[in-house]
């Protein structure tokens, strides 16, 4: 390999050397030493709300971690609808399946901005068949990405429109940590759960007077918890 080439790999290795949110990103159980196993380029870069990172079918040579922002996980169905399986949000990986040699399974769509760093696959394949550390976070990850698939399927998509509208809320609190969150638009709220954009609208209007979904700065909300928690109650 050239010079320049190794170069380049050694600068966006030492950025995940020292990257603010190594704890959360794929590399976060790697020493240091680790990092002189990698001989190709890592790389940062954005895309904006509504651009792609890949379709299904694509076989693209990378997978991603989320920096910040959010990504929608996009199955189209036969009738021309589209369901929103997953979301990802900071340190999860976008392109799992890529790593079997299987094409993309979704569309990767940017649902604010969205900052992330592009790893080749022979840089995590070389390093999951050197590094036990890195074959465990691959593992945790598939876990992770499993377990979000269940919630989908089974608290995200069941029960009356403000139930489901209620939990997706409460869902995206806990995975803020308690803190405001970005609010998805109406379309994409009803293709996450599997309702009407009207239904959608009609119950955060109802969420909104009541007092139990309040704007916060930006884009960005907060709940009352404890008054949705009592609408999930079976």
């Amino acid at each position: 390999m050239k010079q320049p080439a190794i170069d380049t790999a050694w600068r966006g290795v030492a950025r995940c050397d020292a990257c603010a949110i190594r704890h959360l990103a794929l590399f976060s159980d790697l020493a240091h030493e680790d990092f002189h196993r990698i001989h190709l380029p890592i790389d940062e870069f954005s895309l904006e709300r509504g651009q792609a990172l890949y379709h299904r079918g694509d076989t693209v040579a990378s997978v991603f971690t989320v920096r910040s922002g959010l990504i929608k996980l996009v199955q189209h169905l036969p009738n021309g609808d589209f369901r929103i399986v997953r979301v990802l949000r900071q340190g999860d990986v976008a392109g799992l399946e890529r790593l079997n040699d299987r094409p993309a399974e979704h569309d990767a769509i940017a649902m604010d901005r969205v900052e992330l760093c592009r790893i080749p696959l022979g840089v995590v394949q070389t390093l999951r068949d050197d590094t036990p550390r890195l074959h465990r976070q691959l593992i945790e990850r598939w876990q992770r990405a499993l377990a979000d698939a269940d919630t989908w399927l089974t608290e995200l998509s069941t029960g009356p429109a403000r139930t489901r509208v209620a939990r997706l809320l409460l869902h995206f609190e806990a995975a803020a940590g308690g803190a405001d969150f970005f609010l998805p638009t109406r379309e994409d709220m009803g293709a996450m759960l599997g309702i009407t954009t009207e239904s959608t609208s009609k119950v955060t209007a109802e969420f909104k007077r009541q007092g139990w979904l309040q704007s916060a700065e930006g884009p960005f909300v907060r709940i009352d918890r404890a008054a949705l928690s009592q609408l999930t109650v079976r």
